[in-house]
C-alpha cells in the first residue's frame, strides 16, 4: 500500500496548529503546506521501559522516530529511524494512531504515525552528523515516569519556556501518543 493510501485511510486523532501552541500567533489564512510523513515508536525493552531520545542542546525528550524518506514505507522508515537513534532492531506491535500538525513557520504538514514496538536486539546508534553534533542519546523510562515527564514538558511548552519551535510541536505530539498508548492499553487490559 502506498504512503498516500495510508494517509487517506487514516483517522487523524489530533490536529495541531501554531495557534494551539503559540496563542498570540496570527492566523495564516493563505499558508501552503507540504506533506511530511513521520513515524514515532513507543519502544519497550525487556524490562518494560520506554526509550526516549534526548540531546545535549536542550533537556527535553521525545519518542524515537522521524521523517520517512522518499520511496520508503512508513513502517520501514520507523524501523530505520529507531535503529539510527537507539541502535535497536525492533518488532512493531500495534498501530496507536495518527496525528497531524501544521507548522506555519516551515510550511510543513507533518503527518505522524505511531506504533508500539519491542526491542529484538540492541546495537550502537547510527546517528546522523547533525544528531551526533547535538549529542543525541537514549534514556529508558517506566511508562509512569514517561507520562510524568511529558506532562512536565507540556507545561513548559504552554508556559512559553521551550525556545525551539519544532520541539514544541514534537513534545505535544509525543505526549499525546504516550497518553493514548496508556489509555488504550488500560481499556484493553483493564489496567
Amino acid at each position: 500500500m502506498s504512503n498516500r493510501n495510508v494517509i487517506e485511510n487514516s483517522e487523524i486523532l489530533m490536529s495541531l496548529r501554531d495557534k494551539d501552541i503559540f496563542p498570540n500567533t496570527p492566523d495564516m489564512v493563505d499558508a501552503v503546506f507540504e506533506d511530511r510523513l513521520t513515524g514515532k515508536i513507543v519502544l519497550f525493552n525487556e524490562e518494560g521501559k520506554i526509550a526516549l531520545v534526548g540531546n545535549k542542546v536542550n533537556d527535553f525528550f521525545i519518542l524515537p522516530g522521524g521523517g520517512v524518506e522518499e520511496g520508503e514505507s512508513v513502517l520501514n522508515g520507523m524501523r530505520r529511524e529507531c535503529r539510527e537513534e537507539t541502535g535497536c532492531e525492533i518488532e512493531i506491535q500495534e498501530a496507536l494512531g495518527v496525528t497531524e500538525d501544521f507548522r506555519s513557520r516551515d510550511g510543513k504538514h507533518c503527518i505522524s504515525f505511531c506504533y508500539s514496538a519491542k526491542v529484538v536486539s540492541l546495537g550502537a546508534p547510527m546517528l546522523t552528523e547533525g544528531e551526533a553534533k547535538i549529542g543525541v542519546y537514549v534514556k529508558w523510562f517506566s511508562l509512569p515516569e514517561a507520562i510524568e515527564l511529558f506532562a512536565l514538558q507540556e507545561e513548559k511548552v504552554k508556559a512559553g519556556e521551550v525556545k525551539f519551535y519544532n520541539t514544541c510541536f514534537n513534545i505535544m505530539r509525543d505526549s499525546f501518543f504516550i497518553r493514548h498508548y496508556e489509555s488504550s492499553n488500560f481499556m484493553t487490559f483493564g489496567g
